[in-house]
C-alpha cells in the first residue's frame, strides 16, 4: 500500500485490515448487484454510476431522517437476499 494511504488509513480509521475488508465488501455488494441487475436486463457500467454520483452530487443533501430510511430500505434488500447475486 503507497506510504500516504497507509498513513491516511491510519489517521482516520485506525485498523487498516478493518478499512480494507469494509471496502472489498462495498465493491463485493456492487459487484453482485450489477450482476443482478445484468440478469435482469439491466446492464449498469462505470459511466452510468459516474454519471448518477456526478448528478446526485449536484442535488442538496437529504436529511438524517431520510438517509436512516434509506439505510433501512438497504437493510431490508439484504436481508431479503434481493441485493444479492
Amino acid at each position: 500500500m503507497p506510504d500516504d494511504v497507509a498513513a491516511y488509513v491510519e489517521r482516520t480509521q485506525g485498523n487498516t485490515s478493518g478499512f480494507i475488508a469494509g471496502v472489498l465488501r462495498r465493491k463485493m455488494r456492487a459487484d453482485g448487484l450489477r450482476a443482478r441487475w445484468a440478469q435482469l436486463g439491466y446492464v449498469v457500467t462505470d459511466d452510468d454510476v459516474e454519471s448518477t454520483r456526478s448528478r446526485l452530487a449536484a442535488l442538496p443533501p437529504i436529511s438524517d431522517e431520510q438517509h436512516a430510511r434509506n439505510l433501512e430500505w438497504l437493510r431490508q434488500l439484504d436481508e431479503d437476499g434481493s441485493a444479492a447475486a
